[in-house]
């Protein structure tokens, strides 16, 4: 966090910007953005993202993976289309639970792969069956950053501090239901307190099946 405050004020001072006119623009406190710049403070993704896009550079600039501002590391193709790349996004080290939640002890970007719509902010890998046969153990959900859900709306989001998978269904203003695919996994009754939603699946890449060869 050192590198990236110390690369946030850079940016900031070079494009004759004041903390509160950042501030502004983040819709944050000034007192945040001071944090920020001295690391005393870890910005969330969203954050991140916003930042990389109001000073046009890579996140992977802002947290010091590389010293390039227009670097992506980590070019892996997810997807394999003849339109052009619109945008480069990140993998996320934390993988989601289609299954009973994980905690995500590591939250940072991967590795960065190019992506062919507008409306993909982030990847994420799945892991659990609970979501099985849409999205398969060891799948890669592509996710849009968005509180904008709809009933019925595949979604990831954080709930006591465990990220998921799962579909949205609003009971009423204080209590929300998740559930799965898999009909062996009970819906989820949950409090909209401590529960964050990081956005909507927009498009899923399960693993290719594995060949099975006849003997002959």
């Amino acid at each position: 966090m050192r590198i990236f405050g110390k690369r946030l004020r850079l940016l900031r001072e070079r494009n004759n910007m004041s903390q509160r006119e950042l501030a502004e623009k983040l819709g944050l406190s000034t007192m945040a953005i001071s944090n920020y710049e001295l690391g005393k403070r870890e910005p969330d993704v969203d954050t991140i993202m916003k930042l990389a896009r109001i000073f046009n550079v890579s996140v992977a600039y802002l947290l010091g993976e590389v010293d390039d501002p227009k670097k992506q590391p980590g070019e892996v193709k997810l997807i394999i289309h003849d339109e052009k790349v619109v945008k480069y996004v990140p993998v996320f080290s934390t993988s989601i639970s289609a299954g009973n939640g994980i905690f995500p002890d590591s939250f940072y970007p991967l590795e960065y792969v190019p992506i062919t719509r507008k409306d993909v902010d982030y990847v994420f890998n799945v892991e659990g069956d609970s979501m099985e046969p849409e999205i398969k153990n060891g799948g890669r959900i592509l996710v849009k950053a968005t509180t904008d859900i709809n009933e019925g709306d595949m979604i990831v989001c954080l709930f006591h501090g465990m990220i998921y998978v799962k579909y949205y269904h609003k009971l009423d203003d204080d209590k929300i239901m998740l559930t799965s695919e898999n009909k062996e996994y009970p819906p989820m009754v949950i409090d909209r307190e401590e529960f964050i939603i990081i956005g909507k699946v927009v498009e899923i890449n399960n693993p290719p099946k594995s060949e099975k060869f006849r003997k002959r």
